[in-house]
C-alpha cells in the first residue's frame, strides 16, 4: 500500500494556519475543539497503520518459515525489525512528552475514563518545550531518527550485483528525499527572526502554543514515525515478495482546513477513506461536484466562505469493499462563517440545534459589550445564561435564524434545527451477541441511550417484544413487555433460557426529551 505523501504536509500547514488564526480568536473553544478533532483523527489513522504494519510483520514471518522465500525473508526481516524498534521507542518517548503537558495543564482521569485538562493553557508547553530545552532534545531525536532510520540499508552489502546495488542506490535517495519526518521550519513571510534550526522549530510549534494543540502536533509527529515505519518495512518486504493486505475495515474522512472563517476567506475540503486500492479508488462528490482524486486516493475541494452564518456542504463518498459492493457513505461539513468586529454565534456543542434539549451558545457582538447586544430566535426559547452564554430550546425542526444586533446592526445567523438522533439499545453494556446466561438474567432491563453524544437526553424505554427460542426454550415463544424492565409473561420466558438461547428483543419502543415515540431497530443476544 503506498501511504500517503501530501496530505501529511497539507495537515501541518492546516496546523500552522489554524495556530495562527487561533491567536486572533482568543482561542475559542470551537477552534480547542477542532485540535481534538484533528488529534482523533490522526490516532485512527495512527491504529490503521499499525494494523496493516503487523500483517507485513505476520507475512515476513509466514515466508521466514517457507523454504522458497526464508534466505531472502532472513536477509530483509531484521532490517524491517530495525526500523519497527527505532520508531517503538521515539513513539513511546512522544506518548510520555504528551503525558507530561497534559498533566502540566492540570489532568485529571474522569470517572468514565477520559481525560481533562486545560486545554487552552498556553504556558506549559512554552515552559516544558522552550523552557526546559525538551523541544530541542526532540527535534535532535528526531533528526537522529531519520538518520538511524536510512543507515538501516547499506548498498555496500549488494555491490557484487551491480544491476540491483544501482537501483537499491536510487531507491534509498527516494525515500530519503520522501521521508514522512521533516523538521524543516516552515518560512513565515512576517518573521523576522527566523531559523531553520532546532530553536526555530520549538518556537514556531510550541511557543506560547495551547495545550491541545501542542498535544495534536506530537500526536502528528508519532503519525510521521509510523508512516515512516510503513516505508521502511514495505520496501523491505517488497524486496521478499509481495504482502496481501485485505482490509475489510474503511474509516471515511471529511475534513475542512477549518470550522470557522470570515467572509471571503479560502476554506479547503480533504475527503476519502482511511483504506484503499488503487484498483479501487473511491468515488467522491462534494456539493454535488464529482471530484478529480490525488494519487493517494483523496480529493481536495476549494471555496471561498460566503455569507455569515452556520453552512453546510455535503460530501459522498462512494468505495468498494473487498467482496466487491460499493458502500456509499454520505457527510456533511459544516463551518461558521464570522462577521469581523461584528455579531458572532458559536455553538458550543454541535452546529445543529436539537428539539428537546438545551443547546449552549455563545452569542458576541463582536467589539461591541454584551450589555449592548440583544438577540432573536424565532423558533422557540433563547435564553441569556451569563455575559456571552446564552442558552436554546427549539421547538419544530427546519430552518431558522437566530437574528443579534450588535451597534446598530442586525445580523441574520441561519440555524437548521433537528430531532435528537435515534438512541442506541443496552441490555447491561451490551447491544448484542454472546453473554452469560446468569449476567443476562441480572440485568432485568433493556435501556437506551445516545452514544458518543455531548448531550444528556434522557431517553425512556416504552414497551418492546421478547423472542426465544433454542436451550431450554425449544420450540420458539414470544411475549410483550411494558416498561424497561422484564415484567409478567416476558420474565417468565426470560427466566426459562439457559446455555444455548438466542434472545430476540425487538420492536422497541422508546420516548426522549422531546416527546416523540420512536420505534429503534432489534438486538439479539446468544446465551452461553
Amino acid at each position: 500500500m503506498a501511504l500517503p505523501k501530501e496530505p501529511r504536509q497539507k495537515m501541518i500547514n492546516m496546523m500552522y494556519l489554524v495556530l495562527t488564526a487561533m491567536l486572533a480568536l482568543n482561542v475559542s473553544a470551537e477552534v480547542l475543539n477542532a485540535f481534538k478533532t484533528v488529534d482523533k483523527a490522526i490516532n485512527n489513522s495512527n491504529t490503521v497503520i499499525d494494523e496493516k504494519n503487523a500483517l507485513t510483520y505476520e507475512s515476513f514471518k509466514t515466508k521466514l518459515e517457507d523454504p522458497q522465500t526464508k534466505a531472502k525473508a532472513a536477509e530483509w526481516a531484521p532490517k524491517a525489525e530495525a526500523a519497527k524498534k527505532l520508531t517503538d521507542d521515539l513513539y513511546a518517548k512522544l506518548e510520555e512528552l504528551k503525558t507530561e503537558m497534559k498533566k502540566g495543564s492540570g489532568l485529571r482521569i474522569n470517572e468514565d475514563g477520559t481525560e481533562s485538562y486545560k486545554e487552552s493553557d498556553l504556558n506549559t508547553p512554552t515552559m516544558i518545550m522552550e523552557n526546559q530545552g525538551k523541544g530541542t532534545e526532540l527535534y535532535d531525536q528526531l533528526v537522529k531518527y531519520k538518520a538511524d532510520m536510512m543507515s538501516i540499508f547499506d548498498p555496500n552489502e549488494f555491490k557484487d550485483n551491480q544491476s540491483f546495488y544501482n537501483q537499491y542506490v536510487k531507491d534509498i535517495e527516494q525515500m530519503t528525499k520522501s521521508f514522512p519526518v521533516d523538521v524543516n521550519v516552515p518560512q513565515s513571510k512576517s518573521a523576522n527572526n527566523y531559523s531553520n534550526d532546532a530553536k526555530g522549530w520549538t518556537a514556531t510549534y510550541f511557543k506560547m502554543t495551547p495545550t491541545v494543540a501542542a498535544v495534536t502536533i506530537l500526536s502528528k509527529i508519532q503519525n510521521d514515525l509510523k508512516n515512516a515505519e510503513a516505508m521502511v518495512a514495505d520496501y523491505c518486504h517488497a524486496q521478499v515478495g509481495s504482502v496481501k493486505v485485505v482490509y475489510d475495515e474503511f474509516k471515511v474522512i471529511a475534513q475542512p482546513s477549518t470550522t470557522y472563517a470570515l467572509q471571503g476567506d479560502e476554506i479547503e475540503i480533504t475527503a476519502g477513506i482511511g483504506a484503499f486500492s488503487k484498483a479501487a479508488l473511491p468515488e467522491i462528490t462534494i456539493n454535488g461536484a464529482k471530484q478529480n482524486l490525488n494519487a493517494d486516493g483523496t480529493a481536495n475541494y476549494k471555496f471561498k466562505a460566503g455569507s455569515p452564518g452556520v453552512h453546510k456542504v455535503p460530501v459522498t463518498i462512494m468505495y468498494t469493499k473487498p467482496d466487491g459492493t460499493k458502500v456509499p457513505v454520505n457527510k456533511e461539513i459544516v463551518y461558521t462563517v464570522g462577521v469581523p468586529s461584528g455579531a458572532s454565534v458559536f455553538l458550543e456543542k454541535m452546529n445543529v440545534l436539537y428539539i428537546g434539549v438545551e443547546n449552549p451558545l455563545t452569542i458576541s457582538g463582536g467589539s461591541t459589550g454584551s450589555e449592548k447586544v440583544s438577540v432573536a430566535f424565532d423558533n422557540g426559547t433563547l435564553k441569556k445564561v451569563s455575559g456571552d452564554r446564552y442558552i436554546a430550546v427549539p421547538s419544530k425542526q427546519g430552518l431558522s435564524e437566530i437574528k443579534v444586533t450588535a451597534n446598530g446592526k442586525t445580523y441574520s445567523f441561519p440555524m437548521r434545527i433537528k430531532t435528537l438522533p435515534d438512541p442506541a439499545v443496552f441490555v447491561g453494556g451490551k447491544r448484542g451477541g454472546d453473554m452469560p446466561s446468569a449476567e443476562f438474567k441480572a440485568m432485568g432491563a433493556v435501556i437506551a441511550r445516545l452514544e458518543d453524544s455531548d448531550f444528556e437526553a434522557p431517553f425512556k424505554v416504552v414497551s418492546y417484544k421478547v423472542g426465544v427460542q433454542g436451550g431450554p426454550v425449544q420450540l420458539y415463544a414470544e411475549a410483550q413487555n411494558q416498561g424497561n424492565r422484564w415484567s409478567g409473561n416476558a420474565a417468565n420466558l426470560i427466566s426459562r433460557t439457559g446455555p444455548g438461547s438466542k434472545v430476540f428483543i425487538e420492536e422497541i419502543v422508546v420516548v426522549g426529551p422531546d416527546g416523540r415515540n420512536r420505534t429503534l431497530p432489534g438486538i439479539i443476544f446468544t446465551l452461553k
